[in-house]
């Protein structure tokens, strides 16, 4: 008897013990090499990379691409001193333009990126009570990601055209 408590008492330690170090050693999101760890977690894609992130506010917008022809946003919001953890994500073939939305800070902005062509520009169309408005033209040359706040809190519609530099429409 005494003998199973004492094996069954080392037992617990070892397996507390591989808890700690797995909860230890966990990616915490405050380099982008710890972001893409986060990242080959997705259920889709393969050895997901970061090819741009943007900040908003204090939270970062990663554009990420994967060996498997999957392109994504990947939002990670702050959590103290320096450490990110995932809020969302969002993720298409790589020729279809991303367009997702997320909440910061209690304000919605729409996020759209395209990973799939070189483009030079894209412009994005809002349609609010079935009225186009003027086209917002977005420098896509470096794949910028776009982040910009919803027009209105009540329901929009959103169109959004790239253009590569010969004139070519990616929708």
């Amino acid at each position: 008897m005494k003998k199973a408590i004492i094996t069954l008492t080392i037992l617990l330690i070892i397996i507390i013990g591989i808890g700690a170090v797995r909860y230890y050693s966990r990616p915490d999101g405050s380099t982008l090499e710890s972001r893409e760890e986060i990242c080959a977690e997705f259920p889709k894609g393969k050895d997901w990379k970061i090819a741009i992130e943007q900040k908003l506010n204090d939270y970062i917008i990663s554009g990420i691409y994967s060996r498997n022809e999957m392109s994504g946003i990947a939002v990670f919001r702050p959590y103290g001193n320096g450490k990110y953890k995932l809020h969302s994500r969002e993720w298409r073939d790589n020729d279809r333009i991303i367009i997702t939305g997320i909440t910061v800070d209690n304000k919605w902005y729409d996020v759209i990126w395209f990973n799939g062509a070189k483009t030079n520009y894209a412009e994005i169309t809002y349609t609010l009570d079935g009225v186009k408005q003027e086209p917002i033209i977005h420098n896509s040359k470096g794949m910028e990601i776009f982040i910009h706040p919803a027009p209105t809190n009540d329901e929009y519609g959103i169109e959004v055209v790239y253009y590569d530099s010969e004139g070519n429409k990616y929708e």
